[in-house]
């Protein structure tokens, strides 16, 4: 079935996403956890995480009511196959939005616990490769089913 953008309804249409687009979502993880790495030590005080996670959910969101606040009827959807990552990624249903801020605030707590046990280098490499080998999996999952 060929569904555009506003017509996702499952979970596994998440899947569909070009490689860029989960390559995009990926980066966007890894320097959230980057930069949770770089909070969690400058702001160890207990309010500071759910500062942190609603600053960073909230800053992922704003972009697409912004651009969804010119979107109207003539708005073109695209095939979720062919979404361009800049263009089209404020055209997704509604509730990919829900899942995507859901997806981050557990980055952020699992990388926030992480740090408040060990706050290396060790532990920050460690964590990125998880987080990029998990937030990548659909694009590997495509990737080795075409060559296989």
């Amino acid at each position: 079935m060929n569904k555009r953008l506003n017509e996702m309804d499952d979970l596994r249409d998440m899947g569909r996403f070009p490689v860029s687009v989960h390559a995009g979502a990926t980066a966007n993880i890894l320097l959230t956890i980057a930069m949770t790495y770089l909070v969690r030590g400058r702001y160890p005080r207990p309010l500071a995480l759910p500062l942190w996670a609603g600053s960073i959910i909230s800053l992922n969101l704003l972009p697409v009511i912004l651009l969804r606040s010119g979107m109207d009827e003539n708005t073109y959807y695209p095939p979720i196959e062919e979404m361009g990552f800049f263009g089209d990624q404020h055209k997704f249903a509604s509730w990919v939005y829900a899942v995507a801020s859901a997806n981050m605030l557990v980055w952020i707590v699992l990388a926030w616990t992480l740090f408040s046990y060990r706050r290396d280098r060790k532990a920050l490499a460690g964590m990125l490769f998880v987080a990029f080998l998990c937030t990548f999996f659909p694009a590997w999952a495509r990737l080795f089913k075409r060559s296989g």
